[in-house]
Formats: structure tokens, sequence, C-alpha cells
């Protein structure tokens, strides 16, 4: 006769894949998104926090959208509203930006060695 509970459990498996695929997607995308955006319509804040560094001005944001965009958006977080990562206030905000880009970057390995 078969399970009549199998079918329906099958599709749920089909279709949470899309919805978390979705998700998973929005958010990787969601720091670069506002970083851009901030960038566009407010380039001093994030520029601000890089401009004493020897390296020409825009290299270090660009590196950090691509590579560890929460980070860079934590960075600039704390310069504009902590006065940068010298208070603890702004390092906490920095430090939180590094340990979710580094979940990102992991891929949630950790999880899949339990």
């Amino acid at each position: 006769m078969g399970d009549p509970l199998g079918h329906k459990l099958g599709k749920l498996r089909s279709g949470g894949c899309g919805l978390m695929c979705l998700l998973a997607a929005l958010g990787l995308i969601t720091p670069r998104l506002i970083l851009v955006l901030l960038w566009l319509f407010s380039p001093e804040v994030v520029l601000g926090p890089f401009a004493a560094l020897a390296i020409p001005n825009p290299i270090i944001p660009i590196l950090g959208l691509v590579f560890l965009p929460t980070t860079t958006l934590g960075v600039c977080w704390a310069a504009v509203s902590f006065g940068g990562v010298q208070s603890f206030s702004g390092l906490l905000i920095v430090l939180i930006g590094l340990v979710i880009d580094a979940g990102l970057i992991g891929n949630g390995r950790g999880i899949a060695r339990r």
C-alpha cells in the first residue's frame, strides 16, 4: 500500500531546500549590498576608517567587500558610532563581524563534523 506520510515528507524536503538556499544566498549578499549602498550614498563613512593607512584608500574597502564584508561594515560602524576600534564597543562590533565572516567562510564545517 505504501506510506501515506512518505510522499508528504519528500515534498517537504524538496521544497525546504529551495527556501534554505534562498535564505543562504540572501545572507551572503546582504552585507555586501549594504556596504555598496553605503559607499554610494555616504562614501566618507566607508573610506574614512581606512584614510590613515599607507595603502591607497579604496583598496582595503574593496578587499573587505569581497572577503570580509561584515567585518568591514563593523569597522565603518565602529568608526562612526564609537570612535573606532579603540573603544570596547567598537572592538566588540568588529569582533562580532569577524566571527560572522569566519562562519560564512567556514561554510558550517564545524557542524558537519559533529
